[in-house]
């Protein structure tokens, strides 16, 4: 869908509409999310020679997409708003929605963004196309990809051992994913104690309440 939009220009001002299209992807932390956009930004830079801006505090990013529009009128722009909730949060509602869907639109761009929350974003946000019109949802890596990940990063992983490592990294992220591989390969901790380490850091977050001196006691 992304790589077909910036092909359907003419279709979209046919009908009087902007060539304009919102990307959310939302999912638990250390899903993905921010290797997606990278993706994104990679093929946009790479396929249609793409301008990719980040943006943070809505006022400005009207104003920065209005001058980069000024400078280059045609050229294919991807306007990325990661954690958009703590966004939100932080400058308010009304002026991203003004930005996403405002009177300042700009032609012949994505806007992309990512949370981990949507139950924190209104419905004004999600259940309004033209502001995002796709929303999809990135899940932890399946272990077709934690597989396509550790052979890339770890060759010497094959076999066996491979099918073991795969197995054993179930519903962990790609930041596990590579924390398994530097304690374990670089490090030459074992596989199970790694492991286990990682899972407990997944399941639990520490507190100040709750210390190995106070367990030991």
């Amino acid at each position: 869908e992304f790589s077909k939009f910036w092909k359907l220009g003419a279709e979209f001002r046919s009908r009087g509409f902007l060539h304009k299209r919102g990307f959310l992807l939302w999912g638990p932390p250390g899903s993905g999310k921010t290797s997606c956009v990278h993706i994104l930004v990679k093929r946009l830079i790479d396929d249609c020679n793409g301008v990719v801006l980040f943006l943070d505090h809505p006022n400005l990013a009207s104003e920065c997409l209005r001058m980069a529009r000024a400078i280059e009128a045609k050229r294919p722009m991807i306007a990325i708003l990661e954690d958009i909730d703590a966004l939100i949060e932080r400058h308010g509602e009304n002026e991203f929605l003004a930005l996403l869907d405002g009177e300042a639109q700009v032609d012949n761009i994505v806007f992309l963004a990512s949370t981990n929350y949507p139950e924190r974003l209104d419905k004004r946000f999600v259940d309004r196309p033209s502001r995002f019109d796709t929303i999809r949802y990135i899940g932890m890596p399946s272990a077709d990809a934690r597989r396509v990940y550790l052979s890339a990063k770890e060759p010497s992983l094959t076999g066996d051992e491979l099918d073991l490592w795969v197995d054993l990294s179930e519903g962990f992220s790609v930041a596990h994913l590579k924390e398994l591989i530097i304690a374990v390969r670089c490090f030459g901790q074992p596989i199970k104690d790694v492991v286990g380490r990682l899972e407990l850091m997944h399941e639990r977050k520490p507190t100040s309440e709750d210390t190995p001196d106070k367990t030991r006691a």
